[in-house]
């Protein structure tokens, strides 16, 4: 199987799994994985960087179901109410999306000394003969930060998630980033040394010549989504750039990669 093939077969995978996450929700078990909200990143950075694998971006994502409405037009004030908590961030109008069948509006606030963007995006969707509001935070970052940066960004998100969110808000945290060719090992190998650093065991797996997905479970966090009634928490997607002895790119995520791989 080709790899434009294969890229579109995990295209359309990645976008169903976006899509009933924010339109139904997961089954998620277990409460917050760490105290912070970016404990799981950390935990995932440092298996990274024990691999060398090089980050090249890193998200933070949460969403949440807000409203539902009987008629247009009715979720205006709750859209004024949300510009006017998040005044920072830079809105676009909220126009509508006709391929998608829905309304949206996008705002952004880049902090430029921590190389970090937080984006907002609301959104107003038709279900059941009713309109339906959601919000997804995501805060997109392009580099490890510095100790002092962290501590920096943890108190802005914390916040965030704080006003915008209820208590037990579901995270979502991925990375990626730039394999190295100096072990020489299969993506099968390179997989199996990743999992095993995070103690995990494979539920479900897609393995072609150039790529692979594997869907695991881990103690490490104790939350988890159900996957053909089995728990899952942890995702590992490897892609070779050349087909053979070349570089490739790693992209791990928990519960699941929320990002294109």
């Amino acid at each position: 199987m080709g790899y434009r093939k294969i890229k579109d077969i995990m295209q359309v995978f990645f976008y169903c799994a976006v899509a009933v996450c924010l339109y139904f929700g997961f089954n998620w078990s277990g409460e917050a994985t760490g105290d912070k909200p970016f404990d799981d990143l950390q935990k995932i950075l440092a298996v990274m960087d024990k691999h060398e694998i090089e980050l090249t971006d890193w998200t933070l994502y949460s969403r949440e179901q807000l409203n539902n409405w009987k008629t247009s037009g009715e979720y205006d004030s709750e859209f004024n109410l949300l510009k006017e908590k998040t005044n920072q961030f830079e809105w676009e109008p909220l126009t509508e999306d006709v391929q998608r069948s829905q309304m949206k509006a996008v705002a952004t606030l880049t902090h430029n000394d921590l190389g970090v963007t937080e984006t907002l995006s609301y959104i107003i969707y038709p279900h059941n003969d009713q309109l339906h509001s959601y919000l997804i935070y995501n805060v997109h970052g392009t580099r490890q930060l510095s100790e002092v940066e962290w501590k920096t960004l943890l108190p802005i998100t914390e916040s965030r998630l704080e006003d915008l969110f209820r208590k037990n808000t579901k995270i979502f945290t991925c990375a990626t980033g730039n394999g190295s060719d100096k072990l020489n090992l299969g993506l099968s190998e390179q997989a199996d040394k990743l999992l095993a650093d995070f103690s995990a065991q494979t539920i479900e797996s897609l393995k072609e010549e150039t790529f692979i997905s594997i869907s695991a479970y881990t103690n490490t966090w104790n939350n988890a989504i159900a996957t053909n009634n089995q728990n899952m928490n942890l995702q590992v997607a490897i892609r070779a750039k050349e087909r053979l002895g070349g570089k490739t790119t790693v992209t791990i995520g928990t519960p699941i990669i929320t990002t294109e791989y």
